[in-house]
């Protein structure tokens, strides 16, 4: 189906916006340059977006969307549950810090305005606790789990993955974040005492 000029107009400030935020922070770009970055004129920026809160609100909708889909994908996977909780961890990180890598706003927002993130991350936050109950559960019946309470245990397990984000992130070096994930899902999942 073709896409109407209005809609091809705001796809183009979309993509203008992105790699406009790619380079510089949000707060230092102005309406103007984004006008002039999707080759347009003000008044029809304005036409499809208010202020620069709009466009980024829209553009941070757009990176959650992208985000869900990718979770979801290891949710719909006929993988074992203990694979799919691992998978689920390995790729959750990945995309976060794919998302932070290739966005200056996010980082810097993720870094130092974690109000701002926590607002936005709402839907992905509902939809992950979806994602990791529904694996927990299905690894208790099928006896490969010992978890009495799966939607408390998820919850908890959330806070502790979002609580490892921001060290993850300010590191920087991938290479020895990854591995300390994985020392964190050999930890989950075998505990620290020697199997003898």
């Amino acid at each position: 189906m073709k896409k109407s000029k209005l809609e091809r107009t705001r796809l183009k400030i979309i993509r203008a916006s992105k790699s406009l935020f790619k380079e510089i922070s949000i707060h230092k770009i102005t309406m103007n340059e984004i006008a002039n970055a999707a080759k347009i004129s003000r008044r029809t920026l304005y036409t499809h977006f208010k202020s620069k809160d709009e466009i980024r609100h829209y553009v941070v909708e757009e990176e959650v969307r992208i985000i869900n889909n990718k979770l979801n994908q290891i949710r719909l996977s006929s993988l074992p549950p203990e694979r799919k909780l691992k998978l689920y961890i390995l790729t959750r990180f990945n995309v976060v810090d794919k998302l932070v890598r290739n966005n200056r706003y996010i980082r810097y927002d993720f870094i130092f305005n974690r109000l701002s993130v926590e607002h936005l991350r709402r839907s992905v936050d509902k939809n992950e606790l979806k994602i990791i109950e529904e694996i927990i559960t299905k690894g208790i019946d099928e006896g490969i789990f010992n978890i009495s309470e799966p939607k408390k245990f998820s919850m908890t397990f959330l806070t502790m993955i979002k609580s490892l984000e921001q060290p993850f992130i300010i590191v920087g070096n991938r290479a020895r974040n990854y591995m300390t994930i994985l020392q964190y899902v050999d930890l989950l999942f075998n505990g620290i005492l020697k199997v003898k």
